[in-house]
């Protein structure tokens, strides 16, 4: 199913209704994350879909520097035992825009420039992930509370008792990677000092 047939079941309002703006944004969010979920739904809790959902369409929605080679596919990368476990495999040979997605789990170290998103979960130290990515044109995303202040550029958030993410567009210029408008229209906050 595709995102518009997602969106007419769905009956979300168009952009052109603008007393429904709340409503169409999360409308977005549920059809971003429709295609992910329903096979991670039987193998997870749903959060753990949801940041899972979150994950897969970041990749839609980023653009990597042209030094980034991303023709032999997208590597999605986990730091030690994140919270999302076993269920991530789930995304294992997805595909994103034609590129075959591949996930790999427990990098560290230098190992971790051959990423093009890592995930670092809640319960980890994001301080050695962070320091190892400086400078480096990889995705990080995390479900750990203030994230976004403390080096990352996507952090999972509850807003309202549902789930939704931040941007710190500061790391992401700083390393070329750019971020379409979708992402930032629906981002509950974004970091930028410019």
């Amino acid at each position: 199913m595709n995102l518009a047939a997602a969106a007419h079941l769905l009956q979300c309002p168009s952009k052109k209704q603008p007393s429904h703006m709340a409503y169409g944004k999360l409308c977005l969010v549920l059809v971003l994350t429709w295609s992910i979920i329903g096979n991670a739904y039987a193998e997870t809790d749903t959060e753990s879909a949801v940041k899972i959902g979150f994950l897969y369409n970041f990749f839609k929605f980023i653009d990597w520097p042209q030094s980034v080679d991303t023709s032999g596919g997208y590597r999605l990368c986990t730091t030690g035992g994140n919270s999302l476990g076993t269920s991530l495999l789930a995304l294992q040979d997805k595909t994103i825009n034609n590129k075959h997605l591949s996930i790999k789990g427990g990098v560290s170290g230098k190992e971790l420039k051959n990423c093009h998103m890592v995930f670092i979960g809640a319960d980890e130290d994001i301080s050695k992930p962070i320091g190892d990515l400086q400078g480096l044109a990889v995705v990080t995303v995390s479900d750990k509370t203030d994230f976004i202040n403390q080096g990352g550029m996507l952090g999972l958030v509850k807003y309202n008792n549902r789930l939704a993410f931040e941007v710190n567009l500061d790391v992401a210029n700083s390393v070329d990677i750019r971020f379409s408008a979708k992402i930032l229209e629906l981002a509950k906050r974004i970091h930028a000092s410019k």
